[in-house]
């Protein structure tokens, strides 16, 4: 018997049944067969830089290739975000430069014919690239008689010291340069799959990847105020009766979904499409968009997240027949865990964060299956908590991890400290150490935390560096204190610098308890005292004379999250920051971050305030037409065209995510804080039940561990809680001072206050 039908037998005595409210089209579907889990892709070509990204940077390349003899056929790609300036052997091939009408210019690589320049014997490349601003990359790939000979990989030597003038020459010394860091894969990371030209398909996918078609589910003539309509049965769309310009027609999936469109034509004609997270994106601003000429063979639009496609035909078309449909890709998972309450609307809140890392589950866990697409230790540090606490999922969390650690090493020996800091955010290293953490007490995966140690020593050991003289967070390494998408908390500021300090001090909690883990007893007493010695400073140097930690949210709440802050200043930080109406609730705050608000609202012993915030919050994306959770808002954003006004990133409008899984923190709150089940050991060796309904009469729901499936139901029984829980073997649990044996059992408790 499955662990989903062991899962589904209990639910059904506990009162649950039927499907529950997710809207993820592969919820039931057996996990079909596929290819091995550790296979990778061929080697491509990858994005690189220097070891630091900056504004107005220049960065310098070099890479040489030695042949036997002259090729038959020699052919180079190359791009850089920014612009490029390419030579070989000295001599200027191309470059490119900003125009006013394109801001994508480096998404068109650029190709050149260089088989008259190639010989046998070594031919030296050199490329200056140059950041305009935000993220930066080079990416080059030389093909050789129809196979690839060079990429560029972390091999190539990278300096940003402005060389003497003969440096794209081959006699040229850059052994006292860098090797390149990697910013990414190509087809991955911020540049996702926009790349036009590059010569192989970028929506090649990991053989752990499955696929589901799916039918459109409505339409809309893009000029009539998006009038839904159903599909024809014979697909047939008619034009307008007076056009002389192109029509718009735009399909609608009915849910965010990862993949691509398929578009087949029973006549031949030309169209234009365009995808969208909403439909007005996918109308005025596509996020990729694609020309082609449609007949019975598909055409596809790029592998990303869309809800609805937009196809524009031309003004000669007057009828047109076409099939739109989706070829959904996704991780396969089972929901191992569940959720269900006597509010219908917090019930689909915890399925629509489950949803939303599922969709984010991809080659890697990705903060976002449409922008980023890349690996966000943050994201992950609240995503993988949803992963573990739904699908119980190991391969990837741990590739993920690994990967995330790995780029931080930057090349160095494991014994030595890393490069720099995960992702380059000394807050992420926390979460790094901090999502270790979790997923151990999840799984209980001791070989997995073996392997991490030496890392794990080396991390907490760069992070020492990270303080100034007075003991405080003092960004030594320069890097990114980013902590969220806010005034003041997204560059170096006051404000970053105490939440980060204080996320340090979670971080040093959590490495203690690892190393304790891994019987590492000196490196335990290590962390024990360092977590000691940073909450010391925080309460000297950040906590103040009226108990709380500043006047905003985000460093109150990891005030509180860390262990930071005293019963009175707890007190103090909610009465005075984190009660809402409060002057600190004038101040935006990301869902990402919001999920330590809510966490910390809490902690503070106002699980009602709470659970009216997440209704208000989060319900109020689902009011709004969510069916994942979006990258950044406000409930006072405009909603009219709700998608424009949507703000992230330094930026406002579609490029933001509808699909972000560092929003999804509800559904850990409502499996940890509402139905209050916790690991505290190792695979769930030990747990704590400490349930609290707040303004909901019963909760119910199942908590998968690696000795079967936890079940919990509480009911409001005459002031007090009648807590049924079933408890596998192998788990030590606790409700108070209450330990419950293996099996089904129920047990009256005092309520919360």
């Amino acid at each position: 018997m499955s662990i989903a039908t062991v899962a589904l037998l209990l639910l059904t005595s506990f009162g649950i049944q039927g499907k529950p409210p997710t809207l993820d089209p592969t919820y039931g579907m057996p996990i079909p067969k596929l290819g091995n889990l550790a296979a990778h892709r061929a080697k491509d070509a990858e994005w690189i830089w220097s070891s630091t990204v900056k504004d107005t940077q220049t960065v310098y390349f070099r890479h040489s290739v030695d042949l036997p003899q002259k090729p038959i056929k020699a052919m180079l790609y190359v791009t850089a975000d920014n612009f490029f300036d390419l030579w070989m052997n000295g001599i200027e091939l191309g470059k490119t430069v900003p125009s006013k009408t394109d801001g994508n210019v480096w998404s068109r690589v650029r190709v050149y014919d260089v088989t008259a320049m190639m010989t046998a014997g070594l031919t030296q490349f050199s490329v200056l690239a140059t950041n305009a601003g935000g993220a930066a990359g080079m990416l080059f790939r030389l093909e050789i008689d129809g196979k690839p000979v060079l990429f560029s990989d972390d091999s190539w030597k990278v300096t940003e010291s402005e060389p003497s003038s003969d440096w794209q020459s081959t006699a040229f010394d850059d052994s006292s340069w860098q090797r390149a860091t990697v910013e990414s894969n190509v087809g991955e990371g911020v540049w996702g799959g926009q790349l036009t030209h590059w010569p192989v398909p970028l929506s090649a996918t990991a053989p752990y990847l499955a696929h589901m078609s799916l039918p459109a589910v409505a339409m809309a003539d893009a000029s009539s105020d998006l009038k839904w309509r159903p599909i024809p049965k014979d697909d047939v769309i008619n034009g307008p009766t007076k056009s002389g310009s192109p029509w718009t027609v735009v399909y609608d999936f009915g849910k965010e979904l990862t993949g691509r469109a398929v578009v087949t034509a029973m006549t031949p004609v030309g169209v234009k499409l365009g995808t969208g997270e909403s439909a007005e994106e996918a109308i005025e601003k596509p996020y990729t968009t694609a020309e082609v000429s449609l007949g019975a063979a598909p055409a596809y639009t790029a592998y990303t997240a869309m809800r609805y496609v937009a196809l524009t035909f031309s003004d000669e078309t007057a009828v047109a027949r076409v099939h739109v449909s989706y070829d959904h890709l996704y991780y396969p998972v089972t929901y191992q865990g569940s959720f269900d309450c006597s509010d219908p609307l917090l019930t689909k809140v915890w399925y629509t964060g489950a949803y939303t890392a599922h969709l984010c589950m991809q080659e890697d866990i990705w903060d976002a299956p449409k922008r980023d697409r890349a690996r966000w230790m943050g994201d992950l540090h609240v995503s993988g908590e949803v992963i573990n606490n739904v699908f119980l999922d190991k391969f990837l969390m741990e590739q993920t991890m690994t990967r995330l650690r790995q780029e931080a090493q930057g090349g160095r020996p494991e014994t030595e400290m890393p490069a720099g800091n995960v992702n380059g955010i000394p807050g992420y290293s926390c979460a790094w150490i901090a999502g270790l953490a979790d997923f151990y007490r999840h799984t209980g995966d001791s070989e997995y935390l073996k392997k991490q140690h030496q890392a794990l020593i080396t991390m907490v050991a760069f992070l020492h560096t990270e303080l100034g003289p007075d003991g405080l967070f003092g960004d030594t390494h320069k890097q990114w204190p980013f902590v969220d998408w806010a005034p003041e908390f997204n560059g170096d500021t006051p404000q970053a610098r105490a939440a980060t300090h204080l996320f340090f001090v979670k971080a040093a909690h959590e490495a203690e308890f690892l190393f304790r883990e891994l019987v590492d007893t000196e490196n335990a007493y290590k962390a024990e005292a360092w977590a000691k010695e940073l909450t010391q400073v925080a309460q000297s140097k950040l906590a103040g004379s009226d108990g709380t930690f500043g006047d905003r949210r985000q460093e109150n709440a990891m005030a509180i999250y860390s262990g930071v802050a005293k019963p009175d200043q707890i007190a103090a930080i909610y009465l005075n920051v984190l009660q809402p109406g409060s002057k600190a609730w004038g101040y935006v705050a990301t869902p990402y971050y919001n999920n330590y608000i809510l966490d910390a609202m809490t902690q503070s012993g106002h699980m009602g305030d709470a659970m009216v915030f997440v209704r208000n919050y989060w319900g109020g994306m689902l009011v709004e037409g969510a069916t994942s959770w979006w990258e950044g808002y406000d409930p006072s954003w405009p909603k009219k065209r709700f998608h424009s006004h949507l703000q992230a990133d330094d930026g406002t409008g579609y490029f933001v995510s509808l699909s972000h899984g560092w929003s999804a923190g509800p559904t850990n709150w409502l499996t940890e804080r509402v139905l209050g089940v916790r690991s505290t050991g190792g695979g769930f060796a030990t747990c704590e039940i400490n349930p609290n309904l707040g303004l909901l009469t019963w909760a119910t729901g199942t908590v998968p561990t690696p000795h079967g499936p936890i079940v919990v139901r509480i009911e409001k029984f005459g002031g007090k809680y009648r807590v049924k829980t079933t408890i596998p073997k192998g788990v030590q649990a606790r409700i108070g001072s209450v330990a419950l044996k293996a099996g089904t059992q129920t047990v009256t408790i005092d309520s919360p206050m």
